[in-house]
């Protein structure tokens, strides 16, 4: 849940908003002018600004001026009405990380409000990182798995990390690419440098040359200061380029000579910069299929293709999902204040193993925490999964039995050993928290080799 300041005067307009996204979950905060705004964003922890550009009083721009001056991290989507595209350009300029155009779909703003969020996580877990004392990690531990697929992709990142040429790092939506690529970063040479990341398809077409190499002062309309591309921000360090399929070609040819020469020329300047950036790409789309269609490159494809990474989706590594679950659980019960839910009973475990994950490791991550939401403690049950898994059902217990796969069995034992631990000497209430039959729970006490006198 993200707390979301909603900020215009149309009192219609809030309301309708508010509305939508409380329906998701969301803490909403009315602002009806920008100084009631600043009030808001002063006394609470704001996650998200939705602003209109055009109020009485105090307009979207200078509030959003005074926004960033407060808190930098905090995204702002900026409204406008249709004929005013030309401010929400420059607020994008100065800081705005997205905007939408009135009339507009609630599909829409919902899927722009999830994306700044996401990103403006990252962003914060990435500082969180850089700015630790663990900084530069001697392995590939912040991976969560233990497969034999994690096991050799960890492998692999290990042999590419020492050298600083360009990766491709591919993979479905979800799979963690962008980790993934902190993960290199962090274990590579130019880990005392920045990292810096940059989702393609989140930057409208005009500001993409600004965004990557920056401008001088007075180059273009709205260009008020000079200003550092993020290339040249993330000197000495690494620039991930996420989503790179989206770039238009007139930027896929800038950045082959970026990729060959190592330097920018900021828009408005006739001076090279010298830019010793490593550059990480990523993409969940067919790049060879994309040029074929005259979509995309083939020479920039094989620039950045120099140490190519692919990441399995979640299906091909499905040993890894106790392991995964658990990491979530713990992060999510500490999210949402409910640290006494402490584990999974064995019949909700293999639902999860049984699911195939199309959103991968992200979709694992949002069904736990929305399980979590809804469950008692202290463990969560296979009817808290099901709203998440639409079209399944729970099994009986013997059923579970037959189905738990090998990979689980460990798991398994723990989670008995944990019950009884919390109700020693009544094997009726254990059987009770793990939704298992008196005679499963022998017998696989029998199996596991666990001593208890009933």
């Amino acid at each position: 849940m993200s707390s979301i300041l909603i900020v215009d005067d149309e009192e219609g307009m809030r309301k309708s908003l508010s509305i939508l996204f409380q329906k998701e979950g969301h803490r909403i905060y009315q602002a009806g002018s920008g100084e009631d705004a600043l009030d808001h964003f002063s006394r609470n922890d704001i996650d998200l600004v939705i602003s209109d550009l055009r109020m009485d009083g105090m307009d979207g721009l200078t509030l959003l001026g005074h926004l960033r001056g407060k808190k930098p991290g905090v995204p702002v989507i900026v409204m406008t009405a249709y004929g005013t595209i030309d401010s929400a350009v420059e607020a994008m300029r100065i800081g705005a990380s997205d905007y939408i155009a009135k009339p507009f779909e609630y599909d829409e703003i919902l899927h722009r409000a999830k994306r700044a969020i996401e990103h403006a996580t990252t962003n914060r877990e990435i500082d969180q990182i850089l700015q630790s004392k663990d900084a530069t990690l001697e392995d590939f531990s912040m991976i969560t798995g233990q497969s034999s697929a994690m096991a050799a992709l960890k492998q692999q990142l290990g042999k590419l990390s020492t050298t600083t040429l360009p990766v491709l790092i591919t993979g479905e939506t979800g799979t963690g690419k962008n980790l993934v690529a902190k993960a290199i970063h962090l274990n590579s040479p130019m880990a005392g440098g920045p990292f810096l990341s940059v989702n393609c398809a989140s930057i409208p077409e005009q500001l993409l040359e600004s965004e990557f190499f920056g401008h001088t002062k007075g180059a273009f309309s709205g260009a008020m200061m000079e200003r550092k591309g993020l290339f040249e921000a993330a000197h000495g360090g690494t620039i991930l380029l996420d989503e790179i399929g989206s770039l238009p070609k007139p930027l896929q040819a800038k950045l082959l000579g970026v990729l060959q020469d190592k330097v920018i020329r900021r828009i408005g300047s006739n001076t090279e910069v010298l830019v010793d950036t490593r550059v990480i790409a990523a993409t969940n789309s067919d790049l060879a299929a994309a040029i074929r269609k005259g979509e995309f490159r083939e020479d920039l494809f094989y620039r950045i293709k120099v140490l190519p990474i692919h990441i399995p989706p979640l299906r091909e590594h499905k040993e890894d999902i106790p392991l995964l679950a658990e990491y979530f659980l713990n992060k999510c019960t500490s999210e949402q204040g409910k640290c006494e839910i402490e584990g999974f009973v064995p019949e909700a475990m293999n639902k999860l193993y049984q699911h195939d994950y199309p959103g991968n490791i992200r979709e694992l991550q949002n069904i736990i925490c929305r399980a979590v939401a809804v469950s008692d403690p202290p463990l969560i049950l296979c009817e808290d999964l099901l709203d998440a898994l639409p079209g399944t059902s729970c099994c009986t217990s013997s059923e579970t039995e037959e189905q738990t796969p090998l990979d689980i069995k460990e798991w398994e034992k723990r989670m008995i050993l944990q019950s009884i631990a919390r109700h020693p000497n009544n094997l009726a209430e254990v059987c009770k928290e793990l939704k298992i039959g008196r005679t499963t729970l022998w017998r696989k006490m029998k199996q596991y080799k666990i001593e208890m006198t009933d």
